[in-house]
């Protein structure tokens, strides 16, 4: 071979290799849609390790102000010096608290953006219909997330599980994210996993398809992956992950019976939709066996009475 074609050899060889390292070390892109600021509490240690240990780009978005969330508020209202406690004072004074609790919130969590939809949040229900029918402008919400996600290329949607018995504005979110990933040509769609939150000495939780929404079907009834926030680290493996998850929820000083739930959840469950490509799977299988990791290194501490270095 020539010397010049071992020169144009080298080169597309190296070439490749930068466009490969330049491939793998692209950060991951998350878009977490929810109904109200702080139901991204339900997955937070998942979205801390993606954003500060596997350094992504996490967003959110937020459907609703969260003005509805008001009847539990009573410490609140000393804290912001604010009347919380009755419905017409949360629609004037609520949603601006929420929305600066959800920064402090992402604060810890690492949250890149933030993007709202400013929908009503009217009140407590668990029939879908109420907010999809009624509340919200869902062809504005639509076309929202529709340019969010063509614009930002996203590779994984996370949203919450929506289970039957559960707020209709957690399953509405859920319906339209999976709706608009469903309306992209099938190889620009991202990921949609759907988010559970369970206490290891619970039942295992199974999850059918929400009646009369088909796209909510699951490859399995029971998750397909989980994160653990019990898993320990530090000085004699004092310290867990739960303590993200209770700085988190802390932030959301307005919502008192969340607030309510220090230490609850033990594992972050996740079901994978059907309607993601199944080759798919393997990769977000990857991705979860490198969430289980922790970063921080195991010690072997000397004892406070040594005298070595």
């Amino acid at each position: 071979m020539k010397p010049k074609k071992y020169q144009l050899l080298i080169l597309f060889v190296f070439l490749g290799i930068i466009q490969y390292n330049a491939h793998a070390q692209t950060p991951l892109k998350t878009l977490v849609i929810i109904a109200h600021p702080d139901d991204e509490s339900m997955l937070s240690v998942t979205l801390y390790k993606l954003a500060k240990e596997q350094h992504g780009q996490v967003d959110l978005f937020v459907i609703t102000n969260g003005e509805a969330g008001y009847r539990y508020s009573t410490l609140a209202e000393q804290y912001y010096g604010l009347k919380l406690t009755d419905a017409a004072d949360a629609r004037k004074n609520l949603p601006a608290i929420r929305k600066k609790e959800l920064h402090e919130a992402g604060e810890v969590l690492g949250i890149s953006h933030y993007y709202f939809g400013n929908q009503a949040d009217s009140h407590y229900s668990t029939d879908e219909h109420e907010p999809l029918d009624t509340s919200w402008h869902v062809p504005a919400v639509k076309q929202q997330l529709h340019q969010l996600l063509i614009q930002n290329h996203y590779n994984y949607v996370f949203c919450l599980l929506p289970e039957a018995d559960t707020h209709a504005g957690h399953k509405a979110a859920t319906l339209l994210a999976l709706d608009v990933v469903a309306s992209l040509p099938a190889n620009e769609r991202p990921i949609v996993l759907g988010a559970a939150l369970r206490n290891k000495a619970d039942d295992v939780k199974t999850f059918k398809q929400l009646a009369a929404y088909e796209r909510t079907t699951a490859i399995s009834t029971a998750p397909s992956f989980s994160v653990d926030r019990t898993t320990s680290f530090s000085y004699r493996n004092k310290i867990n992950y739960k303590i993200i998850a209770n700085w988190e929820l802390a932030a959301h000083k307005s919502q008192g019976a969340t607030q309510m739930t220090m230490n609850d959840g033990d594992l972050e469950e996740f079901w994978y939709f059907k309607i993601n490509s199944p080759e798919k799977l393997a990769q977000t299988a990857q991705l979860f066996e490198r969430l289980s990791q922790s970063p921080y290194v195991q010690q072997q501490w000397l004892s406070q009475t040594s005298t070595k270095p």
